[in-house]
């Protein structure tokens, strides 16, 4: 069972098995029901009210007492006590920065204090879910007991008890995949829970069609035992064919640490350090002297922060909610180059018909040198292809020299689609679609030409398949610029992301 399935479970299959064993259980816990000087416990009552609410029953106030979990393994006993902390510690309120930390956690019923079973089922629900985001756990058992401990009024303390069947410390696994305009081959392994506290260190080498090589590690691992606050420090070194727009192949070497935040679900902050070496090698012997002047070697060092917000149904197929992503980025601090980077992101869906949707969407970013100098090639925003302006050739729009994209210091994109089921198919995962696009890239000497936007129109079928969105679209350029790559007819596009 998953941790989202804890409250179906204690309400329908365990609350009821536990109704029929109540006695022999409340014996066990010193709790005898037979006997008239000793009161009933609330529970078989308050179970009974749960399942069959129409009964004029008396109160059956609880109280929560404890929380027991049993088949986690190899866990330091502090981090299980800080994991439960916001659950079962009566002054958890008063922690520094507990609202920061906790969160709607600090909503549930304190330790002691009078309550009803739904309230009750609500924590065991909120401490499944965190122990799933842990990644600790694939199976959830949870059941309601007298306490072990029950204090003053018996007759109402009740333990949580959670049954765990813990996640497999060791991962290996090899998977090919597509995604945004490339196809990748790769080995993947993760262990888990290295040193007792849900930390993690994830490895993968890629072998792909437009990143030719990639490797990757990152160590994550919980921050004050809480599932809303990760740090990570990563190594990544990749080399990206770049062959088909600007006549040379990229090489990345970089070392990352951040600290992310989220809470409710909806929303993530991250703060990240990242130094990185970034070269252009292989180079074309038609590639133009630009291309060889921007992309000569350089080392940055830099801070970014990044907030985003998406409360849609489904990212690839949204039907209602929004999304939201912002980015800054500061280079100097240290380096060879020095600069500010920020870039936005905005996108609406809404439902309309039987089956219809329609959704609008804009991103858009700028560069600033801080040094005086032009901006290095691997800095600059890129624009064109089947994933954002559509009927453009991959990176193709915004300035060039000769057939090489130089890409830009600014960037605008818009797009607006309808999405409608197949006549007769509405639960089909293949959709129709019509879109309309537009965007321009440009260069800090020519803002102007943000002006003169490209543009295309089209339609055509949308299908998806796991985590990938699939297109075969039909369209044409409605407005371009000279130097821009077109693609008229039909065009195919796989990713997660799209405009």
């Amino acid at each position: 069972m998953s941790s989202t399935d804890v409250l179906c479970d204690a309400d329908e299959r365990a609350l009821r098995d536990d109704l029929d064993d109540f006695n022999a259980a409340a014996a066990a816990a010193g709790v005898e029901t037979a006997k008239e000087e000793a009161p009933q416990h609330n529970l078989p009552r308050a179970m009974q009210m749960l399942r069959e609410p129409w009964l004029d029953l008396e109160p059956a106030p609880l109280r929560l007492s404890g929380i027991r979990i049993g088949g986690l393994k190899d866990m330091r006993p502090w981090f299980l006590a800080g994991l439960v902390q916001p659950y079962a510690d009566p002054n958890a309120a008063a922690a520094p920065f507990a609202e920061w930390r906790f969160g709607e956690r600090l909503d549930t019923p304190r330790p002691g204090t009078e309550t009803t079973l739904p309230r009750i089922l609500q924590t065991a629900t909120l401490l499944g879910s965190d122990l799933a985001r842990l990644d600790l756990v694939k199976d959830i058992g949870v059941r309601l007991e007298p306490a072990e401990n029950a204090g003053s009024s018996p007759e109402q303390a009740v333990d949580i008890v959670l049954q765990v069947k813990p996640t497999s410390r060791y991962f290996l696994k090899s998977s090919t995949s597509f995604g945004n305009s490339e196809g990748t081959a790769s080995i993947q392994g993760k262990i888990r829970n290295i040193f007792g506290g849900a930390e993690t260190l994830d490895g993968s080498a890629t072998l792909g069609t437009r990143t030719r090589r990639a490797y990757n590690l990152v160590f994550s691992t919980p921050v004050l035992s809480s599932p809303d606050i990760w740090a990570s420090l990563s190594g990544i070194a990749q080399h990206i064919d770049r062959t088909s727009h600007i006549g040379a192949q990229e090489g990345l070497h970089t070392l990352r640490a951040a600290i992310t935040y989220s809470q409710g679900g909806a929303s993530r902050h991250e703060l990240a350090y990242e130094l990185g070496h970034r070269r252009l090698h292989h180079i074309s012997p038609t590639a133009s002297a630009a291309v060889r002047r921007l992309g000569e070697p350089s080392l940055k060092s830099a801070l970014s922060y990044v907030f985003e917000r998406d409360d849609r149904d489904d990212p690839l197929f949204a039907t209602v909610g929004s999304h939201v992503r912002t980015e800054l980025t500061y280079a100097g601090l240290g380096g060879d180059t020095s600069f500010l980077r920020a870039e936005g992101q905005v996108a609406v869906s809404r439902a309309f018909g039987d089956g219809w949707a329609w959704s609008l969407s804009a991103r858009s970013g700028a560069l600033q040198m801080l040094d005086g100098h032009k901006s290095r090639f691997y800095d600059r925003f890129m624009l064109g292809g089947p994933t954002c302006v559509r009927m453009f050739h991959f990176n193709a729009l915004g300035p060039h020299s000769g057939s090489d994209s130089l890409g830009g210091d600014t960037y605008w994109s818009a797009g607006a689609s309808v999405v409608a089921p197949l006549p007769g198919k509405p639960d089909w995962p293949l959709k129709l679609h019509a879109f309309l696009n537009a965007g321009q890239l440009a260069n800090a000497l020519a803002p102007t030409d943000l002006l003169q936007p490209s543009v295309s129109a089209g339609g055509g079928l949308l299908f998806q398949q796991g985590t990938l969105r699939l297109e075969l679209n039909f369209g044409v350029p409605l407005a371009a610029r000279k130097s821009d790559g077109l693609r008229k007819g039909f065009q195919f596009g796989v990713g997660i992301s799209y405009l």
